[in-house]
């Protein structure tokens, strides 16, 4: 199931929104010289912009989010108190132009633009709350410091996140068609608290510069600071791609044995982030259903392998529900396993009907767990659609409709939620296990 069309339509409304992101930058950048004309401080722009450049080579890969973390908004919200709102555009501009890791010439346009425009709004920010620039800082007292440089470093600071944020996500939701405000939660809840560090960071580094009189080095007594938390965050992603390596042992173990599986694992797994995406459900709820699809089958590594290769219709009622049973097998499987937890409710009760007839425990409407309705509801989408490994034998509103016509069995909902996705989205492709946390 494609859309072609759909597809062409989103392709314009993301190159139109990366030109606009585009001339909105120019745009603030231009506005940023004239509403206050840089001083002579061309030693001071070049260190940050070199900072920042650093900054973002050194990044961490991406952690979930399908966005990736730099230290570069600390000196971005630095530079706004260091080389004013124009100087915080150029650092901004500048420090994503030279990218080594990234093939396309528009996302690197594109995060170019974005950064000045986060740089710009950060200087007018810092400066509209009376922010102190340059030598002014020089001879404050405490409460000074705190009051024209402390607060208004650190509403920058929000600001700078927040903006950064929305424009990820906008891009995020036109080129895959993820919904805004989830994809934007997912940023927030990944970097936001990070933000608050990386602002008393910032603050840290215009003290050192200004009233300590520090200058230029101060950005090497920041450069710990710096380092610790890009190594937190090395950490964090360490975390992450540990647990999407648990997941694919798992799946790969499940190919050993049934190898369709694996590709059903992997449709089922998008068609439920999907179908969660749709019913606004939040990032955390959206890592948990997709763990819970990717892994839906995992307890057939308890069915003899002679059961799986056959026909439902040739078994015998004790060897249905051999089979059956393996949502119970599954969920005892990674029964112990930390970050999976949350996920087992969705394996055990995948079985349950709406109407309270199913298995294992006979749960009914909203008992039901969300992760476990919708991975009910993707697991027959992807059962109708297909008759063996890669091949659609009906059409997906013919898929839809057997499930409808099953009373009882799907929450209502959830089904609507699925007519949406495919729409959307079309049928989903297969490609590596990748799963969200």
């Amino acid at each position: 199931m494609k859309h072609p069309a759909t597809g062409t339509v989103r392709s314009r409304w993301l190159s139109a929104y990366l030109v606009a992101v585009g001339v909105g930058s120019l745009t603030v950048g231009g506005l940023a010289w004239l509403a206050r004309p840089p001083q002579p401080m061309l030693g001071p722009l070049v260190l940050l912009c070199l900072m920042g450049v650093v900054s973002f080579q050194v990044r961490e890969p991406e952690l979930g989010t399908r966005v990736s973390f730099s230290f570069l908004s600390i000196i971005l919200v630095a530079s706004a108190a260091i080389v004013g709102g124009f100087g915080a555009w150029v650092v901004g501009s500048v420090s994503m132009l030279v990218d080594r890791r990234q093939a396309r010439l528009s996302a690197t346009m594109f995060n170019a633009a974005m950064s000045g425009l986060v740089g710009a709004a950060v200087g007018f920010v810092y400066g509209h709350l009376g922010g102190a620039e340059g030598s002014a800082m020089v001879g404050m007292d405490s409460g000074e410091l705190a009051l024209r440089v402390g607060l208004p470093l650190l509403a920058a600071d929000v600001v700078a996140c927040l903006i950064n944020a929305a424009l990820l996500s906008g891009v995020i939701h036109l080129d895959q068609g993820i919904p805004f405000g989830i994809q934007l939660r997912r940023v927030l809840s990944g970097s936001g608290v990070a933000y608050v560090g990386y602002g008393i960071i910032s603050l840290l580094f215009v003290i050192l510069w200004f009233p300590a009189g520090l200058g230029a080095f101060s950005a090497l007594l920041v450069l710990p600071p710096l380092l610790a938390a890009r190594w937190a965050f090395i950490q964090y992603g360490e975390e992450l791609r540990s647990h999407e390596r648990t997941v694919d042992t798992l799946v790969t173990a499940l190919g050993t044995k049934e190898p369709p599986a694996v590709e059903r694992s992997r449709r089922t797994a998008n068609l439920a982030q999907w179908i969660a995406e749709e019913l606004g459900l939040t990032p955390g709820q959206i890592g948990t259903v997709r763990y819970a699809a990717t892994l839906h089958e995992v307890g057939h590594l308890g069915v003899p392998t002679r059961l799986l290769r056959r026909s439902r219709a040739s078994l015998s009622p004790s060897e249905l529900r051999l089979i059956d049973g393996h949502c119970v097998v599954g969920a005892r499987m990674i029964d112990g396993i930390d970050f999976l937890e949350s996920a087992r409710s969705g394996i055990r009760h995948q079985g349950e009907r709406f109407d309270g007839t199913g298995r294992p425990d006979g749960l009914a409407g909203q008992d039901i767990p969300v992760a476990a309705r919708i991975v009910a509801v993707a697991a027959a989408v992807d059962d109708a659609l297909r008759d063996g490994p890669g091949e659609a034998v009906v059409s997906a509103a013919d898929a839809i409709q057997k499930l409808r016509a099953d009373a009882g069995r799907f929450d209502p909902d959830v089904v609507a939620a699925a007519v949406i996705a495919l729409d959307k989205h079309g049928w989903p492709a297969s490609a590596p296990v990748a799963v969200a946390s």
